[in-house]
């Protein structure tokens, strides 16, 4: 807001030095130096809307993160399972009930492809969902039962996991940034590089 009323006001200076000069100038030359200055005011006068839509941009996207982060519990009801897998993180001997839970894995699962697809689709970052979403994301992807009795033999159905995953892994590496359950990394399950090569030559 502050920089958007300094703008404004060196605007409407230049606007009123160039009147008052074109006042002690010739016809021509204060014409000439009215046209300038009111091209330079339109040009920061854009500046400013451009800076201004990229705000407001950057604003509508981290609440629909956080609006999506919400219905991770509120529609897909995903925070006891969370919870599960947490311990199961935590202790290995920890039971995932993985037949009890079934259902609840699938949703899960369904929200990550829906993610997926909003990554896919540009709608948001991995950068801009990194922070608050990269846990919930790794620490199914990563979960040694859940691969071995759902992604892997269902992989053709979380294709947009599978290349989503691909993407995030390598943003993580670029930017040094700890991997959750990496000793379990998905892209070491069978299958997994057939499905990313699959997508990079449908791309090419």
């Amino acid at each position: 807001m502050k920089k958007n009323k300094i703008i404004t006001v060196i605007s409407c200076l230049l606007l009123i030095g160039s009147l008052i000069g074109s006042l002690f100038l010739d016809d021509v030359i204060g014409s000439r130096v009215s046209n300038v200055v009111t091209i330079i005011t339109a040009i920061i006068g854009a500046g400013a809307l451009f800076v201004q839509f990229k705000k407001d941009k950057e604003i509508n996207q981290a609440s629909f993160v956080l609006e999506f982060s919400k219905q991770f519990y509120e529609t897909y009801n995903c925070g006891a399972l969370m919870g599960i897998l947490e311990k199961y993180r935590l202790n290995k001997d920890t039971n995932i009930n993985f037949d009890k839970n079934y259902e609840t894995i699938v949703y899960y699962m369904q929200w990550v492809e829906t993610l997926a697809s909003l990554v896919k689709s540009r709608v948001v970052s991995i950068a801009k969902i990194d922070d608050l979403l990269s846990y919930r994301f790794f620490l199914i992807m990563n979960n040694k039962v859940v691969q071995e009795k759902e992604i892997v033999p269902c992989k053709e159905f979380y294709r947009g996991s599978y290349l989503l995953y691909e993407e995030w892994k390598e943003y993580k590496k670029k930017n040094n940034l700890p991997i959750l359950l990496e000793e379990n990394s998905l892209e070491n399950t069978e299958g997994y590089k057939e499905v990313v090569e699959q997508d990079k030559r449908k791309n090419k």
